[in-house]
């Protein structure tokens, strides 16, 4: 076949190349001495007889390397004039091929720093991505420097199927080879090369771009009789200094005031605390000095982990949180992956084969715990309020404030990733898939319209989750201003809602074909986002959730004390366990490859949402009315207050802390579980170190700003009732520091208080 034309003279090739690079590991040898007077002190019969081998071994590698530069000399001269390269790249390549005539170092570091013909590709390792240090740090005085160069091997391939397994043979492949054969065992993994490519990597002179490195080759290819294209994603060399735009010295500059403020604050809370012997000395400063304070990084640190004392919090919601956001990092770490990057990716093939393995590949259910304690926590909290009407500016301006300044200096900060690191994948993992994206499309996510876009395009995929809970947020308007005067008029306004959402979901899941979730075996990213973008990330989706949280949160605030029978009781929290069970691992078979049709796929649709919001429900209204036993102990647990009071600021951090651990790889990383999970620990400490630092920077002191500013505006009553209540009193908050510093939020990932709501003219 031509398939193999030419493939003996390549492995020759390689095998003096490898012959080459091994001889050349060690230091090589000093010469004998000039000076006769040296060379006769040491009588020639007493050399020793390992210096005699590495002699040898030093003239059969020159003469593999002439042989070899002498062979290939005459093809490299002769494909520059047909692919017409330009002269600094000839002047380059020929000083390269002299080097590695004359055996130098840089030049045999060069060819070791190239990838090689990657271990274990039967195993789905397609990728071999050499030694990028190696190669940017060789420099050649007066010539040129190591210059990094992927290749990614692109085989023939006929125009895609969507919605096909993986495993499957592309049917044109079929009987074109033995299939026992090496080649009838590659073409079994055709559907993976649609999104994998082989890839391996050259180190060139920096004299080449990549357009040129692409042309050679492809040349070098059809020499060997290979019909496969050739692309060069990404080409590299180090950078001895950087240059920032505009934006991005904007960027710098900001996150350095706010750096400042936070020193300077802190600094000046520590000592007007020394200075003063009362205890709420904050209460009679100035306003400017207190807006300096909201700066504090210890005042913010000791309000981060004060106990939750308020009698009338839902304690438990502090551990459903930190559940529910561990689980969501655990289903992150396996889908926010660059598998050009991994090893063994046949063993994740067949993860999803697993029956334990389908709490991740299901984990698409995690989120809608958020939905429903964001749902439970408003209605609950309005339902607390003292007024009658809901002061719908607040409500809406609190919102914007507390949520927006955080994720939007977590998206300036990603335009600075590109120059915190570097690694073979780095540009394609970090400033093509998060920087580039965001400069593009920044602005949807602060208009909270992120969520409608294709997935390809979206900023910070993960951040979908806020522009729909704000959504839903200002959807239950219609509920909760009717809820406390007329609570019928509102749960029909409320069934409605769920009802209308019920049906979109079914109506567009049967338009689109979509299948009951995301089918691991359909693993090709465009089939993935096929579903998220239409079955997953869209508002009415997820109405069901809202709807069930905000009912529950009516249910709570009106029969906080509720008996329910022991054999009641037993009942509820079985068939609550059992339904999020059915739900969670119902989709086993479908992960087979076995999916359902369209009504099935419907009918789980529109249903396993409300399922799990149900079962939520049963654990929140159980615990809540002293029914819950062991589980109310356990999802109360203190250590869980500051934990969850970080989940905000985790959820937006944590997938970028993945991904730059994996851009900045320099070897692959073998995809097993093992080392996930090892991914998965140490994801979960860094997210939540770094969203403690990024929460006292970017998210407490405008929270604290907040009540600051809104804070003048309480009746005088409030005003005499705080100074009169001091144990219960502190800067941040007014009438009720316990209820407003620990109780309900509007988002079931960032507690913000409702019950702030007292005191305010509605």
């Amino acid at each position: 076949m031509k398939f193999f034309k030419g493939l003996p003279t390549a492995l020759l090739s390689s095998f003096v190349f490898l012959s080459i690079i091994s001889s050349c590991r060690t230091e090589s040898i000093p010469k004998a001495p000039q000076n006769p007077i040296e060379a006769t002190s040491l009588p020639e019969s007493i050399e020793d007889p390992s210096a005699a081998k590495w002699k040898r071994i030093d003239k059969v590698a020159r003469k593999l390397s002439a042989t070899l530069v002498k062979n290939v000399l005459p093809f490299a001269v002769r494909s520059a004039g047909e692919m017409n390269l330009s002269s600094s790249c000839s002047r380059g390549l020929m000083k390269f091929l002299t080097g590695v005539k004359q055996l130098k170092l840089w030049a045999i570091a060069m060819l070791d720093a190239s990838g090689k013909i990657p271990n274990g590709m039967f195993k789905g390792s397609l990728n071999s991505l050499g030694d990028y240090d190696e190669c940017i740090e060789t420099d050649v005085p007066g010539h040129f420097r190591g210059q990094y160069c992927l290749l990614d091997i692109v085989p023939p391939l006929p125009k895609r199927r969507r919605f096909v397994p993986s495993e499957t043979i592309i049917k044109e492949f079929v009987n074109v080879t033995d299939p026992e054969s090496a080649i009838g065992k590659f073409i079994t993994f055709g559907n993976h090369y649609y999104h994998l490519n082989f890839r391996t990597s050259v180190c060139v002179p920096s004299t080449c771009n990549g357009e040129e490195i692409q042309k050679i080759s492809q040349k070098v290819l059809e020499q060997i009789g290979l019909e496969f294209s050739v692309t060069v994603p990404n080409c590299e060399i180090k950078m001895e200094t950087f240059t920032f735009s505009t934006s991005e010295i904007v960027i710098i500059i900001v996150f350095s005031l706010l750096l400042f403020l936070g020193l300077t604050a802190t600094i000046t809370d520590v000592w007007l605390k020394l200075k003063s012997d009362e205890e709420f000395y904050q209460e009679t400063l100035s306003f400017p000095i207190r807006c300096l304070l909201c700066f504090s990084f210890y005042t913010n640190t000791v309000r981060l982990l004060k106990k939750d004392k308020s009698p009338d919090s839902i304690k438990i919601f502090h551990g459903m949180k930190v559940i529910t956001i561990l689980w969501v990092i655990l289903n992150h770490t396996y889908y926010y992956l660059n598998f050009q990057a991994f090893s063994e990716l046949l063993n994740a093939q067949e993860m999803g084969k697993e029956k334990a393995f389908q709490l991740i590949a299901n984990g698409f259910l995690n989120v809608e715990t958020f939905f429903f304690i964001s749902a439970v926590l408003v209605s609950y909290g309005v339902m607390n309020m003292k007024e009658e009407r809901l002061n719908v500016f607040l409500y809406i301006f609190r919102r914007f404030w507390r949520l927006t300044p955080p994720f939007m200096f977590i998206i300036a900060a990603v335009y600075l990733l590109p120059y915190v690191g570097s690694g073979p994948v780095w540009k394609e993992t970090i400033t093509d898939r998060l920087a580039e994206k965001c400069k593009e499309t920044w602005w949807t996510n602060l208009l909270y319209i992120n969520n409608f876009l294709p997935n390809s395009q979206m900023c910070l995929q993960w951040m979908w989750y806020i522009p729909v809970d704000t959504h839903l947020y200002f959807l239950s308007l219609f509920v909760l201003i009717p809820l406390k005067k007329n609570p019928r008029i509102a749960f029909l306004i409320n069934g409605v809602i769920f009802v209308s959402g019920t049906i979109i979901s079914a109506v567009l899941n049967v338009h689109y074909g979509l299948h009951p979730t995301a089918i691991y075996v359909y693993n090709h990213p465009e089939d993935i986002s096929y579903y998220i973008e239409r079955g997953y990330f869209r508002t009415y989706l997820h109405c069901s959730s809202y709807c069930v949280g905000l009912t529950v949160g009516y249910l709570i605030a009106t029969r906080r004390k509720f008996y329910i029978p022991l054999r009641v009781n037993l009942i509820g929290w079985l068939l609550a366990f059992l339904s999020a069970l059915t739900v969670l691992y119902g989709v086993y078979d479908w992960n087979q490859g076995n999916v359902p049709g369209i009504v099935v796929s419907t009918l789980y649709t529109c249903t396993n949402k409300f399922v799990w919001s149900l079962a939520l429900a049963w654990v929140t209204f159980a615990c809540v009315t002293g029914n819950g036993g062991i589980a109310t102990t356990v999802l109360s647990w203190e250590a869980f207050v500051p934990f969850g009071r970080l989940t905000y600021m985790a959820y937006l951090v944590h997938p970028i802390i993945q991904l730059i651990y994996i851009g900045s790889t320099r070897t692959l990383i073998v995809a097993n579980h093992r080392t996930l999970v090892f991914m998965y620990f140490s994801n979960v400490v860094c997210a939540f170190m770094c969203a403690y630092v990024l929460s006292l920077l970017f998210e407490s002191p405008f929270m604290a700003l907040e009540k600051v500013f809104f804070g003048a505006r309480s009746h005088p009553r409030e005003k005499t009732t705080k100074s009169k209540s001091k144990n219960n009193s502190d800067i941040f908050c007014d009438k009720k520091e316990n209820d407003c510093s620990v109780s309900h939020g509007d988002n079931g990932i960032c507690a913000i208080k409702v019950k702030y709501y007292e005191g305010y003219d509605a």
